[in-house]
């Protein structure tokens, strides 16, 4: 998340009209809280990879012990072991419950960008492989209203082409994606995602109004206002300056 550097904070509190130095003081203060707000999302999401992680080899582990179980009840029907046949069905339906377990710690502990899991949607198509046709597809998914579909495509063009002049657009869309079905805190941490690795793109401003939206929603209206707040002094000359004010205003009256 961009930070008011301290000689351009200077210059600024020199500037008639500007914010006085308390003000930045005060600014300042709700930035650090805000990132740490923000690196907390991202270190509860580490903290349930490496859980998962930890779950993945006790369930490794445990598919050892069955395999030498299965063995051994095939050794026992070889011998004619009345048991062997109920101990094998046993062994197979823990496998399976094993698998289902295995599948999921191996989606969660690969999750190392941070970003969204992404479910395979049952019977949709192969994603392109081409960078503009993989953004076209889904960009026109998003228009659609397709929302999961257009979060499966974006979120592989983001992963696959992380350099890509459209890849802080593609994590914008997802953002708004998972805010319209519900998913802040996820919404959260793509828009925390594009402050950190796309500082200099061109949907900054959009993802810190909807960080406040996101804050909104999940009822934290002060954690909410500073985004709107960052918004206006760090970059006074948004198209979006007059709509942030309006709605500055309103949450600030709405905000207990």
């Amino acid at each position: 998340m961009p930070r008011l550097a301290p000689l351009a904070l200077a210059l600024a509190l020199l500037s008639p009209g500007c914010v006085t130095y308390w003000q930045g003081q005060e600014m300042s203060a709700k930035q650090v809280a805000l990132e740490a707000r923000m690196d907390q999302l991202v270190d509860d999401q580490r903290a349930q990879r490496e859980k998962m992680k930890t779950d993945l080899q006790g369930i490794i582990e445990r598919f050892s012990a069955l395999e030498q179980g299965v063995t051994s009840a095939i050794e026992g029907l070889r011998s004619n072991t009345a048991d062997a046949g109920l101990i094998i069905d046993q062994l197979r339906a823990e496998i399976a419950t094993l698998k289902g377990k295995l599948e999921e710690a191996k989606k969660v502990a690969a999750q190392e960008d941070g970003l969204p899991n992404v479910e395979q949607i049952p019977g949709a198509p192969q994603l392109p492989t081409d960078s503009l046709e993989l953004y076209r597809y889904g960009y026109e998914r998003r228009k659609a209203k397709d929302c999961p579909e257009a979060v499966r495509a974006l979120i592989k063009f983001a992963r696959s082409f992380p350099k890509d002049k459209m890849a802080d657009n593609a994590l914008y869309l997802v953002a708004i994606c998972l805010n319209e079905e519900g998913k802040f805190a996820d919404s959260l941490r793509v828009l925390d995602r594009i402050q950190k690795s796309y500082k200099s793109g061109d949907k900054v401003d959009d993802a810190l109004v909807l960080m406040h939206d996101n804050f909104i929603s999940l009822g934290q209206c002060k954690n909410a206002i500073p985004f709107l707040e960052i918004l206006l002094n760090e970059h006074p000359t948004s198209k979006l300056a007059a709509e942030v004010e309006a709605k500055l205003k309103r949450t600030r009256r709405g905000c207990k």
